[in-house]
């Protein structure tokens, strides 16, 4: 009788010799691996086998992972634990929000890797993800932003140029400074609230279709959107 097989675990990091060192300490405890040593490589074997858990390093040779996390998410419900030397919060608020599962930072020590993906491989299952939407339509010419089911949502001119500049950049923070430029045409002042309130009035007509956090304020910095849905 063949023996059951264990979770597959994606090691994606462009250090080699650390993955085979993770490689060699999680088979040790059961955990099947298959390594990524590019976030290209990395998406191609997200796309195409049934993964249990994915260790995704923050920094993938010169791709910074964090903004690709909306992406990642919607093509895999697998756990992702991102390892990072960065100890900076905003980074590891941002990356949950984006859709993180949990953060190592750097150095981490074998067992608490495999303490961490335990506990993400064994928690049981929240709801069902809610079925996947046909596209939104940004429309730049026609200035509409066209729900999936063909209808129309309503903007004003500064809420389409804001949606406009978010959707440009989804995953990436985007300063008050460079929103109001590039929606108001001015520079941005001390005190300024312009942007503030065309993203609150942006943010209460997509919540109903995309939820309250499709827009995420980043303290003292500006905004990111998360991105809209695929598939």
């Amino acid at each position: 009788m063949a023996r059951p097989q264990g979770p597959l675990v994606l090691l994606a990091d462009d250090e080699r010799e650390l993955t085979d060192e993770m490689a060699a300490y999680l088979a040790r405890y059961g955990l099947r691996t298959v390594v990524a040593n590019s976030y290209t490589a990395a998406l191609t074997i997200i796309e195409t086998q049934q993964l249990d858990a994915i260790i995704l390093d923050q920094r993938l040779g010169p791709v910074d992972t964090l903004p690709h996390l909306p992406e990642l998410r919607a093509l895999t419900s697998a756990p992702i634990l991102v390892v990072t030397g960065n100890r900076e919060e905003t980074d590891r608020v941002l990356g949950l929000e984006l859709g993180a599962d949990d953060f190592l930072v750097k150095p981490v020590s074998g067992r608490e890797l495999v303490a961490r993906l335990r506990a993400r491989i064994r928690r049981p299952a929240g709801a069902p993800p809610a079925p996947r939407r046909d596209r939104w339509r940004l429309m730049p010419v026609e200035r509409r932003l066209v729900r999936p089911d063909g209808s129309l949502l309503e903007l004003t001119g500064a809420e389409f140029d804001l949606m406009a500049a978010l959707a440009a950049m989804p995953g990436e923070v985007q300063t008050r400074e460079a929103l109001t430029q590039q929606v108001f045409r001015r520079n941005w002042r001390p005190g300024d609230r312009a942007v503030d309130n065309a993203v609150l009035h942006l943010r209460q007509k997509l919540a109903p279709e995309l939820g309250e956090r499709c827009i995420i304020t980043i303290r003292q910095v500006g905004y990111v959107f998360i991105g809209f849905p695929t598939g």
